[in-house]
């Protein structure tokens, strides 16, 4: 009985080594797996993030008066309205009028696409460049994961132009402007002799927005660049037409009118002005007139907010 018991002894005692010498097995593939899996998941990881940084792309909105194709980089990508999606960089744009409206001047600039954004760009393209305008806008994220600040950028063509936000004026392009309330506002460019551009924007938490906008020449300033050929010599019989003398102030967006010691946007404040109020005109310059406002006092106006009598 002793031998039987010894031999059962054995017995399990066999089993038990091999059931633990299993589990062992058992445990290293299980560990072999896991860590294969592992490996895999992290290079499919790794996969995705570069095939997104590779594939980076913002979108491009284009609108125009009249249709016209749309080029990036000298190459035809379709035609107005366009929509489409485009690698982040820099691209030289340019909106060419179709067939139906050769008598419209095309236009071109250097923008910027970028990742998860949009660029929107809106052309009205007239006779000739000059007289065309146009509007783009981006967004770019603030630096700095916490930052929840709102910005607003604001380049014009020509430069130097008045800058109004909600008929709050703010300075002269380019500017840079910080710490703009998040939401709607309306922004309003001016320069004198050229036609206001006026929008509604939408400034968003934590972005700033970009904004270029390329005035058009007021219409009533064209004379002021058309080259006038030379004509038959006026005689002793001609009429001469008496020079305008005073200026009326019309209704302007602040209720009053500034006057400069300069014809320029960047002339220094001397005097403010109402509507309605009229003045001797000394001087005329393209946008500007000059005029006395009191026995010692002279300065320069916008010729937009004045009529002549």
């Amino acid at each position: 009985m002793a031998q039987i018991a010894i031999f059962f002894e054995n017995c399990l005692s066999l089993v038990m080594i091999r059931k633990t010498d299993y589990n062992r097995r058992m445990k290293g593939k299980l560990k072999l797996i896991a860590l294969l899996s592992i490996a895999f998941i992290v290079f499919v990881l790794i996969r995705l993030f570069f095939d997104v940084i590779s594939k980076k792309e913002g979108r491009l909105q284009v609108y125009s008066r009249p249709g016209a194709a749309v080029f990036l980089d000298n190459v035809m990508k379709g035609n107005t309205p366009y929509t489409n999606s485009h690698k982040e960089g820099e691209y030289l744009l340019k909106v060419v009028p179709d067939g139906v409206a050769t008598s419209a001047a095309s236009w071109q600039k250097r923008i910027s696409i970028y990742s998860g954004s949009l660029t929107y760009v809106d052309v009205q393209l007239e006779s000739t460049d000059i007289t065309s305008w146009a509007d783009m806008y981006w967004l770019t994220k603030k630096e700095g994961f916490f930052n929840k600040s709102s910005g607003l950028t604001i380049e014009t063509e020509p430069s130097n132009a008045l800058i109004y936000i909600d008929n709050d004026e703010k300075g002269v392009s380019p500017l840079v402007l910080e710490n703009v309330s998040p939401g709607s506002h309306e922004l309003s460019v001016f320069t004198p002799g050229f036609s206001r551009r006026s929008k509604k924007i939408n400034v968003s938490e934590g972005f700033q927005l970009h904004a270029f906008v390329k005035l058009a020449l007021d219409p009533s300033q064209k004379t002021q660049y058309t080259i006038i050929e030379p004509g038959p010599i006026a005689t002793s019989a001609a009429s001469i037409k008496e020079p305008t003398n005073s200026v009326k102030i019309l209704d302007t967006p602040t209720g009053w009118l500034r006057v400069r010691d300069e014809p320029t946007l960047n002339g220094s404040e001397s005097a403010r002005i109402n509507p309605g109020q009229r003045f001797e005109l000394l001087e005329e310059q393209i946008g500007w007139y000059k005029i006395k406002i009191d026995s010692e006092k002279v300065g320069w106006i916008s010729s937009q907010y004045a009529q002549k009598n």
